[in-house]
């Protein structure tokens, strides 16, 4: 498979780069190198190096001012936290899913200690510069805090970390990875009482300068600054007190759940992230085992937390390619959560780069949704492995069987072509899949000591 340079785009040209790449690359699913590698993780030669003890200190939240004190954030945030046992050996779960189990990411903290690359691997910090740079850092953002930021945390891409197995679709993965890191930092931020605000709009040239990047092989493609919480102590929300996802490794168990489980999950979910960017991203609910909510497609409106029934009788499996790892997924779970964003929605506005902020903005509130569902006491598992005319067809049909009645309503009859119009040019970003875990679980061994709310 031969790697495309096409993205991410240097070039302005209003959407239409990323159009094209999008329908390339982005929405077929590409025909994966399962025997290529990965690339290996980034290593700073010559930098000075400080090891962070592990396991980490019980999870009781930041302190910027030293690098023990991020010790805890950082193995949440993008560290290993077991050891599993599978058929192909024994491999390092981490906190975080990537696509692939490729993780392109690298994490860059810029603290009044200096600016530091996050080693996973060795869990340690690598001393780029003794400056304290976040007052420079947070000049090169759209949107600079108010305040000075107490911590930045920045989110890089390699562009060929995962693209001899996937192609030009390797690139989605790894703007959805940079959305699921950047969801975790906010969560993990708010919960440490800090205020989390996502960046995605950013002067690339200057944030890549300072970091000292080949920024042919390696972009910022967004940054987390924390700054003193607005209510100090008044953080309540389920995600910011499950520190970790529930992941069904053995897979689901073909059971039930709650009407009132999926949307307790939705409306944690809908709660806002502050960023710099609005992608006015959608959640939709496919059902196929759901006490109390009948089978079929799902439309969440966060105004009134409710869901509204749209095309009936399809399930998650029919999401995925018959005879697919995501068909048996999605037929054992008892529903699928779709993240559905509209391309065509922020071009107008944001270019090229849209394209990369709407399917962070989906990884954000995929990686959201898998710990508001381990809140709730289920398992969830993010897939991208999905056929996208197939999802989009699920979603698209959201009035199936009109009520002739209503056509005496005209405001009524407005409102519903409003959507539909809107629904033609809306397309899913992401799927989680919701559920049990199989009762017996697959062999793994916790090395985080932090609870995980189950």
């Amino acid at each position: 498979m031969t790697p495309t340079s096409e993205y991410p785009f240097r070039a302005e040209t209003g959407g239409h780069a990323a159009r094209r790449f999008h329908a390339e690359y982005g929405s077929p699913l590409p025909t994966m190198d399962l025997a290529a590698r990965n690339t290996a993780a980034k290593v700073h030669r010559g930098a000075e190096v400080q090891a962070l003890s592990y396991p980490p200190p019980a999870w009781s939240g930041v302190d910027p001012s030293s690098a023990e004190g991020l010790s805890t954030l950082l193995a949440l945030l993008y560290g290993g936290n077991r050891i599993e046992w599978s058929r192909g050996g024994v491999g390092l779960g981490r906190s975080v899913p990537s696509g692939g189990g490729a993780y392109p990411g690298e994490v860059y903290v810029a603290t009044e200690f200096g600016l530091c690359h996050y080693l996973p691997g060795a869990h340690a910090l690598e001393l780029l510069r003794p400056d304290d740079l976040r007052s420079d850092l947070a000049g090169c953002l759209s949107l600079a805090p108010e305040s000075p930021p107490e911590l930045l945390l920045l989110f890089t891409s390699r562009h060929d970390s995962n693209l001899a197995r996937y192609g030009g679709f390797g690139h989605r993965l790894q703007a959805l990875d940079t959305g699921v890191v950047a969801g975790q930092s906010s969560a993990l931020l708010d919960a440490a009482g800090l205020r989390p605000r996502v960046h995605g709009i950013f002067d690339e040239d200057r944030l890549g300068k300072y970091l000292g990047l080949d920024q042919t092989a390696e972009t910022v493609r967004a940054v987390v600054t924390a700054g003193p919480a607005i209510l100090p102590g008044a953080t309540t929300s389920v995600i910011t007190r499950t520190p970790r996802r529930h992941t069904p490794r053995s897979g689901f168990a073909v059971a039930e759940i709650d009407r009132a489980q999926v949307l307790s999950i939705l409306g944690e979910v809908a709660g806002t992230v502050e960023a710099d960017f609005t992608s006015g991203a959608d959640l939709r609910c496919v059902a196929g085992r759901v006490s109390g909510l009948g089978v079929g497609c799902h439309r969440f409106d966060g105004a009134s937390g409710e869901l509204t029934p749209g095309l009936a009788g399809v399930t998650p499996r029919e999401l995925f390619a018959a005879g697919s790892f995501g068909e048996l997924a999605g037929f054992e779970a008892a529903c699928a959560l779709l993240v559905v964003g509209d391309y065509e929605h922020g071009y107008a506005t944001h270019g090229d780069r849209w394209y990369r902020l709407l399917n962070v903005s989906a990884g954000l509130l995929g990686l959201r949704i898998s710990l508001a569902a381990t809140g709730a006491g289920l398992a969830a598992g993010l897939r991208c492995d999905f056929i996208v005319a197939q999802a989009d067809r699920i979603i698209g049909d959201e009035h199936p069987n009109r009520d002739p009645n209503r056509d005496r309503d005209r405001d009524r009859d407005r409102d519903r072509d409003r959507d539909r119009d809107r629904d033609r040019d809306q397309t899913v970003l992401l799927t989680v899949l919701i559920g049990h875990e199989r009762a017996v679980p697959a062999p793994a061994y916790s090395l985080l000591p932090i609870e995980d709310g189950r």
